[in-house]
């Protein structure tokens, strides 16, 4: 029901009982003026009444009619009662019908907000395959600038999109290993040529992708690449395969390595200062002259690694698998040897004063000489009086 049709009806609720009132006054007053007479006192009209009688017979016939009034007066609220039911259950049958044409109009309007939302959706993934599709024919251009603008193109779709995220990554990854790929003439090399810019431009989107959105147990693929002098300072490479690549000079300061596969890697005086390699896989790598100074490599594997005047002062070996490992000239001042296993590794001429947690049944399976320095709380092995 309207506004209007309420008001209405309102208003002619208050008018009806006020117009009743007003009809039964003057209906009063007008009986009182009308000749009433019972019925008995027409059969004696021959009768001379008194006054006080006629008075009486006055008032009785008064009396009859307005019982019939009273008679009349609640049929006639029986049907203003009647008639406001009916207009109230008109009007609530109005308001479930406005309910109900509300809540359609509330479905219809969600129904055409997920329909906008899908179109939105389906338009924003063409935009991104249009932008993807555009990068990657960048990648193919002879020119560096323009291959540097697909390589950022694609970081930013990487942003954009969580699905495409990995799939990006894959693709610089495959980039650096298409066009960084280490020849055998170059592994001999005391220095490799300076690396390209747009080989650093993506190994730097790489480093600092967002690792929330990589899929889990997935690791980058840069095996086999030459990496020589690349800049990858607080890059997160957890997980990456970078077996046999080519890591001389490179700047690892701060790195996420953790759990990484360096086999026989060659991380020759490679600056990897507090880098995680917690966990890390170097077994084989030549990590000779490397700064690994308080580098965390809980648990990692340097199963015959080649540390030769590696600086590990203050680094964490808390555990770690030196068997065989070649640590000779090393600086191990100061780092954590617990639980460390150093069978058969070379410790000639290694700095290990004040190495923490180390104990001489640990010495015992190990190689040393007389230039090996000691803390001052352990004693020389005596096989080691000669060097082996």
């Amino acid at each position: 029901m309207s506004i209007d049709e309420t008001e209405g009806l309102r208003n002619w609720l208050i008018i009806l009982p006020l117009t009743f009132i007003g009809i039964g006054a003057i209906v009063f007053l007008c009986l009182w003026q009308l000749d009433v007479v019972p019925i008995e006192h027409l059969k004696n009209s021959s009768k001379i009444l008194t006054t006080k009688e006629f008075i009486e017979l006055k008032r009785q016939g008064i009396s009859s009619v307005i019982e019939a009034l009273k008679i009349v007066a609640t049929t006639f609220g029986g049907a203003a009662i009647l008639f406001n039911v009916f207009y109230a259950a008109k009007r609530a049958k109005a308001m479930d019908d406005s309910a109900i044409a509300a809540n359609k109009s509330a479905e219809a309007a969600l129904d055409n907000a997920k329909a906008a939302l899908k179109n939105a959706e389906a338009a924003q993934d063409k935009q991104i395959t249009e932008r993807f599709t555009k990068a990657i024919e960048l990648l193919d251009s002879k020119n560096t600038s323009i291959r540097l603008g697909g390589i950022y193109a694609l970081e930013r779709i990487a942003k954009d999109s969580k699905k495409d995220h990995w799939t990006i990554m894959e693709v610089l990854t495959a980039f650096v290993r298409e066009n960084a790929l280490l020849k055998e003439e170059e592994i001999q090399q005391e220095q490799s040529p300076k690396i390209p810019t747009d080989i650093q431009a993506a190994l730097t989107v790489i480093g600092r992708r967002d690792v929330d959105k990589d899929p889990e147990n997935q690791g980058l693929n840069l095996q086999y690449t030459n990496l020589d002098g690349a800049n990858l300072r607080e890059a997160n490479l957890q997980r990456a395969n970078l077996s046999e690549a080519n890591l001389q000079r490179a700047y690892l300061i701060e790195a996420n390595l953790q759990r990484a596969n360096l086999s026989e890697a060659n991380l020759q005086r490679a600056y990897l200062s507090g880098a995680n390699l917690e966990g890390a896989y170097l077994s084989g790598a030549n990590l000779e002259g490397a700064y690994l100074r308080a580098a965390n490599l809980q648990e990692a594997n340097l199963i015959e690694a080649n540390l030769q005047g590696a600086d590990l002062s203050g680094a964490n070996l808390q555990g770690a698998f030196l068997i065989e490992a070649n640590l000779q000239g090393a600086d191990l001042s100061g780092a954590n040897l617990q639980g460390a296993f150093l069978r058969k590794a070379n410790l000639q001429g290694a700095d290990l004063r004040e190495a923490e947690n180390l104990e001489f049944e640990q010495l015992e399976t190990a190689f040393g000489d007389s230039t090996t320095v000691l803390p001052d709380n352990l004693e020389r092995p005596a096989h080691w009086t000669q060097a082996e």
